[in-house]
């Protein structure tokens, strides 16, 4: 199959051409660019005439309906060959017609196959970035981390603790004593003990994106194969919230790879398909499910979680999820325009005027005009700003997923005369917006609840990888604010939530602008669906009903 071809002949129609130009079009060299087209001339899907002396130029003239004759070859391979090969093939540089039919294609074939696993399909729109838990802050790698490794304890979304890989605890305001499990086994057959522990906690403790939130503990020691200590500087209460979340699941290094203690393990991870197993020594109840495979699809697939034993997709139905929330944040430690408050506050005014418009880029969100817990957060109005003197265009970053809102507020601002310029940056490079001064003056953030929406903000607040670690440093004493949260009970944390809200708002350093909400389809025979980590379902307790 030949992509370059299809890219060819949706760009370039019959006439005089550049070969530079299709080098630069086709990602090649003029040299490579070159040789495809003398290949493609002798294969019959063009006929090139090369350029003779400067009055001359280069011509190509169609012979073959490229798209048409690639569509019937491809619809040929959807009936015989593997998922990975079909998936790699919508990938192409379809038109939208085209496309729509090889997805209706592709969609039925989707992981049907008559055997006796169980195996959930997922449509996966991007490769996983990483799947080690002290990496993964897109939503996409962390609900992969969720199911591959565990936890020392969970937390639901009241905020109350259950056992995990430690079945008790001890706690006082000097220590937390946690007792570990028996005979708990890494994917690859080593048992799990303190030490391990230890480790995997000295690493989350020492990383970046989670030093400052470890403060209050001065050691981490093992008492024994079974017990852990963690020695407090002065009393902490969400040490053991801490240890719920993805960043402090236990992992072991070896043989190049991780290991984790998880419902599944990973058995292949490439850019076309992610497959996890069960693992039936799983310290927990054995998952039902036997495999869930990711199958790369283009981005406008409809996401439908299916299972491997329906040969065509007849019923759905929808789980819909609370998701996190969006937010505009303003770099005010630059030295720009975005320095001073009546900036902010226009352009503050000015989202919140327009915010309701955001429905019509993304149905999924809510406009919100409180903070940004729904409910508890109150409203807050933002009186009518005129647009201040404005030396330079101001800097807005901008990914894929967030193209289409700075374009929106590139319009709100135009029709003052303020000027707007866009910055692309890739998405995994936002993910490090906390770790250093960032080259815009203002962006977009979604910020996804992990499960319990208070300890979720709480790591938004004080997370290395957070949005708002640079802009805090300048808004207040962070240190005092920490060492507060630590000396209160965590179920009295929302007035302390609230006071930041409310100052980071009224200072318009952030502007709410929506709730978000995730829908998911699974085909009918999927059962038990419930939702855990980042609104995501949890894949231990799914069950596929038996066709009869």
């Amino acid at each position: 199959m030949e992509p370059k071809l299809l890219t060819l002949w949706h760009h370039v129609k019959s006439g005089p051409i550049k070969m530079s130009d299709l080098s630069d079009l086709l990602g090649l060299s003029i040299k490579q660019t070159t040789r495809y087209i003398h290949k493609w001339h002798d294969q019959g899907w063009l006929i090139y005439q090369g350029g003779v002396g400067r009055g001359r130029p280069s011509e190509i003239k169609w012979r073959k309906n490229v798209e048409e004759t690639l569509e019937k070859m491809v619809q040929e391979r959807m009936e015989k060959g593997t998922i990975e090969e079909c998936a790699r093939l919508l990938l192409m540089d379809w038109s939208m017609d085209c496309k729509l039919r090889l997805m209706k294609s592709f969609q039925g074939r989707l992981g049907y196959e008559q055997n006796h696993e169980d195996r959930l399909i997922i449509p996966r729109k991007y490769p996983f970035i990483t799947i080690h838990p002290l990496e993964a802050r897109d939503v996409h790698s962390a609900t992969l981390v969720a199911n591959i490794y565990d936890r020392l304890v969970s937390i639901d979304e009241g905020g109350r603790i259950y056992p995990g890989l430690a079945h008790s605890w001890e706690q006082d305001e000097a220590k937390l004593r946690l007792y570990l499990r028996k005979d708990v086994k890494f994917h690859d057959g080593s048992i799990l003990t303190a030490e391990d522990v230890c480790i995997c906690l000295e690493k989350m403790r020492s990383h970046p994106f989670y030093e400052l939130m470890w403060s209050p503990v001065a050691e981490i020691t093992a008492k024994g194969s079974l017990v852990v200590d963690l020695h407090f500087r002065y009393p902490c209460s969400y040490a053991l919230h801490l240890l719920s979340v993805l960043g402090a699941s236990m992992y072991k290094e070896s043989g190049g790879g991780l290991s984790g203690t998880g419902s599944f393990y990973i058995e292949s991870n490439d850019e076309v398909k992610t497959v996890l197993h069960a693992f039936k020594e799983y310290y927990k109840e054995r998952p039902i499910l036997d495999v869930i495979e990711y199958v790369q699809v283009p981005k406008d697939f409809e996401n439908i979680y299916r299972s491997s034993a329906q040969a065509s997709i007849n019923e759905t139905f929808k789980v819909d999820s609370d998701y996190g929330f969006g937010v505009a944040i303003f770099n005010s430690y630059r030295d720009s325009d975005i320095a001073r408050a009546d900036v902010r506050e226009y352009l503050h005014y000015k989202m919140a005027h327009h915010r309701g418009e955001l429905t019509g880029i993304d149905p999924n969100i809510i406009p919100n005009d409180c903070g940004v817990f729904p409910g508890i957060s109150r409203p807050y109005v933002m009186k009518k700003k005129k647009c201040p003197p404005i030396s330079r265009p101001l800097k807005l970053q901008v990914t894929s997923h967030t193209n289409t809102a700075g374009e929106w507020a590139r319009e709100i601002f135009s029709k003052d005369g303020c000027v707007i310029e866009l910055v692309p940056v890739r998405f995994e490079e936002t993910l490090n917006n906390g770790l250093g001064n960032q080259e815009c003056d203002f962006f977009f953030h979604g910020e996804v609840f992990e499960i319990n929406q208070s300890f979720s903000f709480f790591q938004f607040l004080f997370g290395g990888s957070s949005p708002l670690n640079t802009l805090l440093e300048i808004c207040i004493d962070k240190d005092a604010f920490l060492k507060s949260y630590a000396m209160t009970p965590v179920s009295s944390w929302m007035e302390l939530h609230l006071s930041l809200e409310r100052r980071l708002i009224e200072s318009s350093h952030m502007v709410p602008l929506y709730f978000s909400k995730k829908r998911f389809l699974f085909t009918e025979d999927i059962m038990n669906v419930k939702t855990k980590y980042f609104g995501h379902a949890d894949f231990s307790k799914l069950w596929m009903k038996p066709l009869v």
